[in-house]
């Protein structure tokens, strides 16, 4: 089968840090093509692609034209995962992979949570869990002895919260993450005010090598979310690490730590709790549940069910 998949003109495929869109289809590329499939990948100058990649011309905003004058004409399916291929409705049968909290109006949205299908989709549609390549994920069974604060340092995403946490049981705290634009503010007046090099530590934005250090070596991931967040992918990373995660319960994440809810909580103070009983799932365990539930190979098989649905069921 041919298989086209979308891209933003944004992050690489796969990214070299942020971009969680991104390294989807990189794996889901990958394992469409280690069961047989053609797949062409639209994608940003500086991608690398198992399969076929055209890339967007540089700095170029409007991609229909370029998409639709390249896609070739005997493609069986499209998966966009940037949403302006699906708007136009077009004759092949197209799944819309929806990563965000916005509603698109396609035939086949495909979300990455039963929360957003549920929330934003009002059921109409379908779901598919993000998942990853365990490969490149490295299991470690002995942990340091810091606590780990992983993603953009944003207020949805709790950082202050993890200090208040890590303060309170006195572990140290190491950040890593980068500061976008909206998030310097935020990081100036709630963050960098504890940052004091010994208990409360700031590494900068991290990826590669150093952030699979980070995540294997930490002794638990905290993820204090202020915000429904649509998946969370930082979770399932570090239990594919065999590190525990303690999270807020709010949006996807209730799914992506359903296997293990003694680890999820509502607020700092139930975070504290947890910390201080210090009483977390063994690696092995961890590791397991993100290989049965959150694989590449586990979301490739529930796209290839959805494209087989889509060619019987797609109004062209």
């Amino acid at each position: 089968m041919k298989i086209v998949q979308i891209a933003k003109n944004v992050i690489p495929v796969p990214p070299i840090g942020y971009g969680g869109t991104e390294r989807d289809i990189h794996y889901l590329t990958n394992c469409l093509i280690d069961r047989g499939h053609e797949v062409i990948v639209f994608a940003k100058q500086g991608s690398k692609c198992k399969g076929k990649l055209i890339e967007y011309p540089k700095s170029l905003t409007n991609l229909l034209p370029f998409v639709l004058k390249n896609l070739p004409v005997d493609a069986d399916v499209i998966i966009d995962h940037a949403g302006f291929v699906a708007r136009e409705k077009l004759p092949i049968p197209t799944l819309c992979s929806i990563h965000s909290a916005n509603k698109m109006n396609v035939q086949f949205p495909v979300y990455v949570s039963e929360y957003l299908l549920d929330h934003k989709g009002n059921g109409e549609g379908y779901f598919v869990h993000n998942g990853i390549g365990l490969e490149d994920y490295p299991y470690l069974e002995q942990k340091g002895n810091f606590i780990l604060s992983l993603g953009r340092i944003i207020p949805s995403k709790g950082t202050h919260l993890a200090i208040m946490a890590a303060k309170a049981t006195g572990d140290s705290l190491l950040i890593a993450g980068n500061v976008p634009k909206k998030g310097i503010g935020y990081f100036n007046k709630k963050v960098k005010p504890h940052i004091d090099g010994t208990q409360i530590k700031y590494v900068g934005e991290v990826a590669g090598e150093e952030k699979m250090r980070l995540l294997s070596k930490a002794k638990c991931v905290l993820f204090p979310i202020t915000w429904e967040e649509p998946f969370g992918l930082v979770p399932i990373e570090a239990m594919a690490c065999g590190t525990p995660v303690i999270a807020f319960r709010k949006g996807g994440v209730r799914e992506t730590m359903k296997g293990f809810p003694e680890l999820t909580c509502n607020n700092v103070n139930e975070m504290v709790n947890i910390l201080q009983r210090n009483q977390f799932p063994p690696p092995k365990k961890l590791r397991e549940y993100v290989t049965q539930h959150f694989s590449a190979e586990v979301m490739t098989d529930n796209f290839e069910k959805l494209i087989a649905k889509a060619l019987m069921e797609y109004k062209k």
